[in-house]
């Protein structure tokens, strides 16, 4: 099968796990035995042409819509050039005259849509025209709100009136040129059916994979810290009010015990205030981003992950990575995080913004991280479990065509 993969970024341009996981699905696919393409959007290249690269047997596509900026550099600019951006995201007529035309060289049996901000709601329009199954996976909630995590001010905020003329006209292009709508989380789903979106269409939860080593593939003696008598706890992630690290930093210094040490893995704006909050704290080590092979090293040692968000996080990477190396994870109940941890089994939940609860559900974590370490045997979610998935749903939309 020849699937042509549709995304506003595609590796080396990462600002999300979106674009990582469209990534691993491409490069798994091709393994198996599939013709893969990706339409992709870069910084640096042109508006008029396609070029193109090839990684992993993947074949990559990429141009730049005509708008006010490219959708990898979005975080940097000036907030006068956001709201024209927006209108022409609505629907830009350069990108469906690009994409149509590429998707019209390539020829595919199947198309899969992931993030779309940037190439506009026209590549369903394009996706459409040649009338063979279409997929497309919900990461956030972009299509319902114009701030996709729906995180503004400090808050979570749930779209009013004012957006409803922006949902149907998404809740129109999707319904009307796509088969199946797929995303990580139960949660995400309900959230647009909860607003009249996506009724008419088939949904369903395809959890990720990741193709991180499990603990059974490496050395424990790796793990719990090496030779550290302390007790390791993890967050890796963006450093954003939204993602709740603070939080962390709160619940570490009311705990007593002294054998722990926090590692904050990861770069953002809350970065200098982390640093203020936790500069009387021995135990709490800020580290910025990291390279792979340090983050390799850092999740074999940490005895656990904390992932305190404050938003609706989707379906976090950052769990299904902490499970494949062995590590229970302590998260927010809130979106998609109480559909991966299994509370009291794989780790624990706790109650959003409340320092308290994440201290009391370190200290009973800790006291029975063995346990917890031993249910998560067997539990690793890989991308070939996912892929295996994702096959079948792509038979069963191309038969039902």
């Amino acid at each position: 099968m020849h699937v042509c993969i549709i995304s506003n970024l595609f590796p080396p341009e990462i600002i999300g796990g979106a674009e990582k996981h469209a990534q691993e699905d491409s490069i798994e696919l091709e393994k198996r035995g599939h013709d893969v393409s990706v339409i992709t959007t870069g910084s640096n290249v042109s508006s008029s042409k396609f070029t193109h690269e090839s990684e992993n047997g993947v074949d990559i596509y990429r141009f730049r819509p005509r708008n006010m900026y490219a959708p990898y550099g979005h975080q940097d600019e000036p907030f006068w050039k956001k709201p024209i951006q927006h209108i022409i995201d609505l629907w830009n007529p350069h990108a469906y005259r690009m994409v149509r035309k590429q998707l019209n060289t390539l020829d595919p049996d199947l198309i899969h849509i992931h993030n779309y901000s940037g190439l506009s709601g026209a590549v369903f329009s394009a996706a459409g025209s040649l009338e063979i199954p279409v997929v497309h996976t919900l990461h956030d909630y972009g299509s319902m709100h114009i701030r996709p995590d729906m995180f503004e001010d400090g808050e979570i905020t749930e779209p009013g009136t004012l957006l409803r003329p922006y949902q149907e006209l998404n809740n129109w292009l999707i319904e009307n040129n796509v088969d199946i709508i797929l995303s990580p989380s139960q949660f995400v789903i309900s959230k647009y059916n909860s607003y009249g979106m996506f009724e008419n269409v088939s949904c369903k939860r395809l959890p990720l994979g990741i193709s991180a080593e499990t603990r059974r593939e490496t050395n424990c003696s790796e793990r719990g810290g090496g030779n550290s008598k302390k007790r390791q706890i993890l967050y890796v992630g963006q450093l954003t009010y939204s993602k709740g690290v603070d939080v962390l930093v709160e619940a570490v210094a009311n705990l007593d015990s002294e054998d722990i040490d926090v590692h904050i893995l990861g770069k953002g704006p809350q970065k200098s205030k982390l640093e203020l909050m936790s500069a009387d704290l021995e135990n709490v080590h800020i580290h910025g981003f990291v390279p792979e092979d340090e983050l390799k090293q850092m999740y074999l040692k940490a005895d656990l992950t904390v992932v305190p968000s404050r938003w609706y996080d989707n379906s976090p990477m950052v769990i299904y990575e902490s499970f494949a190396y062995g590590t229970p994870v302590i998260g927010s109940e809130i979106g998609g995080i109480p559909e991966l941890i299994e509370n009291g089994e794989t780790g624990y939940l706790f109650e959003p913004e409340n320092p308290k609860q994440l201290k009391n559900a370190i200290e009973i974590s800790l006291g029975e991280i063995d346990i917890l370490k031993d249910n998560l045997a067997g539990r690793t979610r890989t991308i070939s479990n996912h892929v295996s998935e994702l096959e079948q749903i792509y038979l069963d939309v191309s038969t039902a065509n």
